[in-house]
């Protein structure tokens, strides 16, 4: 009978145990949503919390069954707006995101605003009496007439979206409704999705970011802008740019968005996101952050004006770190605002802009509310102080190597917890996903996998190969169309280096592991080497042809083809899928899956498995109901635990 070893893995902290740091107009408090782990109901606790900037201990502002998040500032700092799926009084079930609002001294939680289809975000107007929302509806072009739920006819492209499920006959709008609650009226409509949105400083109109030419078949996207209460969008920019944002300044004079323009709008290819002012009435975008060489925002592309609409606030990773930074609105002029070995994840400005709320992380201490003034930036919270006080974190050393070609490529490394000097430990190779993302001084769930790892007598290994943001525009986007080459070199050059300069590492008991595009790293290094003696390999991509179709956004974004699909070029897409080379695996590999991944779909992993069992492999295969491509971070905790058993039980068979 197989036996899973019930491996101690606790602190199971969330992905993002602390996030969306919202601070009063009037500096004295902060909102966070903070997200507490419940072993025993198998969930997590998910409310608003609230901390005053002068000092004191935070507490929660929002309580009961439910989830709630986004929290929002009223302009006077009287109330606070947020989305939450909790029930009304005499409700039994509720799965939609609602509307609240809750006065800052206390009392009851009102029901302002629903919608049929649920809320994803909402702004509040800048005088306060009108909150912007968007929201999914039927589309009338792409609705059958009549629908049943077992059966989808599936007329666009863009019909589902991994944690989010299917949405065939829906589109997200924007929608205005009284702050005070109502019945939200819809001001944008038609076959495309409305992405982003901003209001203007008088309230009149919104600016928002879609495309309504060509949804479908393109990334690139426009910005717009309409009458708060609906009429004919105008076209803003000139159709040649991917954006992300939009955010309008506060004198009105600019619009800000985050974008690029592709040199090919078919292969588009990899490119920093740059941030990017125009006249509302349209004219010649500038492009302000042109010398920087830093990606804007990464996952997250916010951008926050100052107070006097002379600079604008936004992230950037930059060497491990995710930092703030500011750029002036009339020279393009880029200064950072925060320093140091952190990684910033949201932030917000008091009304007047002396003081700034930041979420951030370090190597050794998860998400806290941190406050930057005009004299420094230090820690508002310790919300996690009685977590780090039971959790022994081996301090991860950071290192740099030169590679082949002559560029630094930077890692780090993990000593096993009760490290003895002279003795000889198992490695384990840990790669990131994206391909544009990258490890960093912070102490997530990626961080704590490798924690437990180090726990149970293993040296980690982490490091950031080209694909990885926070390098420079050169670095991050060389082996675009050619994933598999300079990434993997870089990657076995880095075990190089740390066999050459750790003697406490064992060159005989090498592991690899990694996730998403790390997992398709992980299935390519399998392929052409036999140096590692066990792999891990979770929400992979085995075939890059079939990948194209099956997922979420594969076609159109993936790499392997720059943007021309496998049956234009199928050598190519061939040539770069680990599956063409399945023969040539000889290490055990652990395949690790969910039911639920739109992102990197489960054919992936059944692809590997029955490839592998066919070839007389060593090879097992765990998949998990009801998860999507984030189960590592966000899954059920009894989900994420046995994940993580699971590696460690892998990892001892064959490396101990």
């Amino acid at each position: 009978m197989l036996k899973l070893k019930k491996y101690d893995v606790d602190p199971l902290i969330h992905g993002t145990p602390l996030d969306d740091t919202q601070i009063s107009p009037d500096g004295r408090n902060v909102l966070f949503v903070r997200r507490i782990t419940k072993i025993e109901e198998d969930m997590y606790d998910t409310h608003i919390w609230i901390v005053p900037t002068d000092g004191g201990d935070p507490r929660q502002f929002t309580s009961g069954e439910g989830s709630d998040t986004h929290p929002r500032w009223s302009p006077d700092g009287k109330t606070v707006y947020f989305n939450s799926n909790r029930l009304t009084a005499g409700e039994k079930e509720n799965k939609k995101t609602r509307i609240w609002s809750m006065p800052l001294e206390g009392g009851e939680a009102r029901l302002l605003v629903e919608a049929e289809h649920g809320i994803r975000g909402f702004q509040l107007s800048p005088d306060g009496s009108k909150i912007l929302l968007q929201s999914r509806i039927e589309e009338d072009t792409e609705t059958p007439e009549e629908t049943d739920p077992e059966i989808l006819w599936i007329s666009k492209l863009r019909y589902k979206y991994d944690g989010e499920s299917f949405f065939p006959y829906t589109r997200v709008h924007l929608f205005t409704v009284s702050s005070k609650g109502g019945t939200p009226a819809q001001i944008t409509s038609g076959p495309y999705d409305v992405s982003a949105s901003s209001w203007s400083s008088d309230g009149t109109e919104v600016a928002f970011v879609a495309n309504m030419e060509e949804s479908d078949l393109t990334r690139l996207k426009d910005i717009y802008i309409i009458k708060a209460d609906g009429g004919e969008p105008r076209k803003v920019t000139d159709g040649k740019s991917i954006i992300r944002t939009v955010s309008w300044s506060p004198d009105g004079g600019l619009l800000a968005y985050a974008g690029r323009i592709p040199p090919d709008p078919v292969a588009i290819g990899y490119g920093n996101t740059d941030i990017w002012v125009i006249p509302p009435d349209g004219g010649e975008a500038r492009n302000l952050t042109s010398d920087f060489d830093r990606t804007v925002g990464a996952y997250r592309s916010s951008l926050l004006w100052s107070s006097d609409s002379g600079d604008i606030y936004f992230r950037a990773s930059n060497n491990g770190t995710t930092q703030l930074y500011k750029v002036t609105a009339h020279n393009g002029k880029v200064k950072p605002v925060t320093e140091g070995k952190i990684t910033v994840s949201s932030f917000s400005s008091s009304g007047d802009g002396s003081l700034l709320a930041l979420c951030a992380t370090d190597a050794l201490w998860p998400n806290e509310v941190w406050i930057r003034d005009e004299e420094s930036t230090r820690r508002l919270t310790s919300v996690h102080a009685k977590i780090m006080a039971n959790w022994e974190v081996s301090p991860p050393e950071e290192f740099w190597f030169t590679a082949s070609d002559g560029v630094k490529v930077q890692g780090w490394i993990v000593k096993p917890n009760g490290y003895k000097e002279g003795a000889k430990y198992p490695l384990v190779l840990e790669i990131h996903g994206g391909p544009h993302g990258a490890y960093g001084f912070k102490l997530d769930s990626a961080e704590h996998e490798f924690q437990l790892l180090a726990r149970n007598g293993y040296v980690v290994v982490y490091t950031n190969p080209r694909d990885s943001i926070g390098y420079g525009e050169e670095f991050a986007g060389i082996v675009e169309g050619n994933w598999g080459s300079r990434d993997f070199q870089d990657l076995m050059e880095a075990v190089d280096h740390v066999l050459e300069n750790y003697g406490y590492v064992d060159p005989e008991r090498l592991g690899v592991a990694g996730g998403s595009f790390g997992g398709f790293m992980t299935n390519w290094t399998v392929t052409h080497t036999k140096r590692f003696k066990a792999a891990v390999t979770m929400r992979s991509v085995a075939s890059w042809y079939s990948q194209v179709a099956l997922s979420d956004m594969g076609w159109g974004r993936i790499g392997v083809g720059s943007g021309l699909d496998p049956w234009d070029i199928p050598k190519q897409y061939l040539d770069r899928s680990p599956l063409t080379y399945i023969k040539d695996i000889e290490t055990p590999l652990l395949i690790i899956h969910s039911e639920n991944d739109y992102r990197c779909p489960m054919p992936e992993g059944e692809k590997l498995f029955v490839a592998l069992k066919r070839s007389k492999k060593e090879v097992e295969f765990v998949r998990f109901y009801n998860e999507p491509h984030g189960l590592s971070r966000m899954g059920k905790p009894s989900h994420r635990t046995a994940r993580l058993r699971h590696i460690l039980r892998w990892f001892d068979k064959y490396l101990k």
